[in-house]
């Protein structure tokens, strides 16, 4: 009998241990599918990072293109760029403190949201600036009509993404010229050309009267010397006399206004008419004050929805990356849609017409002002020592380190963003340029791997990464990471092969930057979070932008 109790013993042991094994591999099979799990109270913080993202990716994104077609310079684009990121450093540490400080995140956050929404669609109707289209014709051997000039100067400086198109044009190019007259220009053309061309009662203090040709252009000619962009004449016609393939005497040149049927030449004609200085031009200041409260309003929204997303959160911090995925996800959708509606309802390849994109970011950032309207926002506990609390954090190494690699992350960023699609078409013009054709394609390309293929799955997975590796092996991963890529950059020739080299920006952005706003957020005092938060993001986005 007590053999045989034993033996029930022993079976009913082994049986329920056998059934705890079962039940801990159901468990653990259980476990990685938590990760897919949907946290309705996160779901307006999804959606808002889903659709504010996405509205300004439009703006963003295009920004530059779009100074560049209202008839900004270059350098001075840049220097505008460089004002807004100084801008958007002070603004962002600047915010985290006042709403630290006097508990007014909710108003401030659905303040700007409504301002970016605002400024966005009042891009819409500033005026550009005053331009015109300038071309000097130059007369010796044969007759010249420069265009544009490699050095800038007195001609517009040369687009070379617009003058490819012209290589193979076989078409017949006719254009008006509008002439300022100098005395020495119309002598040697009336000596050249035909007498009947000589104004008789010429008036060397009638500077601003013009004279009127009629031109054929034929082939293209590029000076080396003088840098220049032009076409040969191969005619010349006023009022009924009509010269084939003229010559002068002298090598003499004058500067024209012009009106030619090609579209491409006219863009590349195109300069800025400046009477005064550009500082006197009503456009000028009402795109600058524009782009002034645009770009504090993205960069203030950008500081606050970090800190709400990880208040809602508590203290499930390695979430963070799943909320944060779905605005890398709707950055690129955005991007590239905002791209097609750009092109087709533009009626020139050359002068793009942007206003669907404003219409775009309107309706998108008003309903994710809906959305955030309706999010549960937790204000600060307000301190007196908030900025005593955050230096404090200065003494400690650890964080110092911290900062210092989020500048080096910053920095690497910024190559990337500011100069990749350079580096893209330099390539294409030395080694594959008969890929120009499509190389806005492979651009936008580019940034879809970027977003989607690279930020989104990083983002997502990004609290399990850390929870496995944690900070401080993600922070060198992702510095020996921009390592391997810098170098696979140097490498590539080819730049589609750009594209599976970008589904690195996954480590390099998706998973530092949820690391840096999570490692952030654990070192804050509960006092100034928002401070501390705004104060990391300003460091690595005032470095890129």
């Amino acid at each position: 009998m007590l053999k045989s109790l034993k033996f029930v013993s022993a079976w009913c042991v082994r049986f329920s241990g056998t059934k705890d094994k079962k039940l801990n591999k159901i468990n653990n099979f259980k476990t990685p599918l938590k990760m897919f799990s949907i946290n309705k109270r996160m779901l307006r913080m999804k959606f808002h990072y889903f659709l504010y993202l996405g509205g300004v990716a439009c703006i963003v994104g295009f920004s530059p293109t779009i100074a560049k077609q209202m008839g900004y310079s270059p350098m001075l684009v840049g220097y505008l760029y460089t004002y807004l990121s100084i801008l958007s450093f002070l603004a962002k540490p600047l915010t985290g403190f006042i709403v630290d400080k006097f508990r007014m995140k909710r108003i401030m956050f659905l303040a700007f949201i409504f301002t970016c929404g605002l400024t966005a669609f009042a891009l819409n109707f500033i005026q550009e600036l005053p331009t015109e289209n300038a071309a000097f014709l130059s007369c010796n051997t044969t007759t010249v009509l420069d265009v544009c000039s490699n050095i800038g100067g007195q001609l517009p400086e040369c687009d070379t993404s617009l003058s490819k198109f012209l290589k193979n044009n076989s078409e017949s190019i006719t254009c008006q010229l509008f002439c300022q007259p100098n005395k020495s220009f119309s002598d040697e053309i009336c000596k050249s050309w035909s007498m009947d061309y000589c104004i008789p009662q010429y008036n060397t203090d009638t500077n601003n009267t013009l004279e009127h040709l009629n031109v054929s252009l034929s082939q293209i000619i590029t000076d080396q010397i003088e840098n220049n962009f032009g076409f040969q004449v191969k005619s010349v016609q006023f009022n009924e006399n009509q010269v084939l393939f003229p010559t002068c005497l002298k090598p003499v040149s004058t500067r024209c206004e012009i009106d030619c049927s090609n579209d491409v030449i006219m863009k590349l004609a195109t300069m800025t008419k400046l009477e005064e200085s550009i500082l006197e031009l009503h456009q000028f200041w009402e795109y600058f004050i524009v782009m002034s409260l645009f770009w504090i309003g993205q960069a203030i929204t950008w500081s606050l929805q970090d800190p709400i997303c990880f208040d809602l959160l508590g203290t499930r911090f390695e979430d963070f990356g799943k909320q944060r995925c779905w605005g890398s996800i709707s950055w690129g959708l955005c991007s590239i849609f905002g791209g097609a509606l750009v092109d087709y309802f533009s009626d020139s390849d050359i002068h793009k017409n942007y206003s669907p994109i404003y219409y775009l970011c309107l309706i998108i950032v008003m309903c994710d002002f809906v959305v955030a309207y309706k999010m549960k926002i937790t204000e600060t506990i307000g301190s007196k020592n908030t900025l005593s609390d955050v230096f404090k954090l200065l003494t400690n190494v650890n964080i110092v380190i911290f900062f210092i690699w989020i500048i080096l992350m910053g920095i690497c960023t910024s190559m990337v963003w500011n100069y990749l699609f350079w580096y893209m078409e330099d390539l294409t013009q030395k080694y594959h340029s008969e890929q120009r054709l499509w190389i806005k394609t492979l651009q936008g390309s580019a940034i879809g791997i970027q977003c989607i293929g690279g930020e989104m799955p990083f983002l997502f997975f990004s609290g399990w990464i850390i929870k496995r590796i944690g900070h401080t092996q993600c922070m060198a991963l992702g510095l020996f990471t921009f390592a391997i890529r810098f170098y696979l950059y140097s490498i590539i020739t080819n730049p589609i092969w750009i594209l599976p080299v970008e589904f690195t920006n996954g480590i390099t952005y998706g998973l530092c930057y949820a690391v840096l706003m999570e490692y952030a957020r654990i070192i804050a005092p509960a006092s100034a979070v928002s401070t501390v938060v705004g104060f990391s993001g300003a460091l690595f986005e005032g470095v890129y932008l």
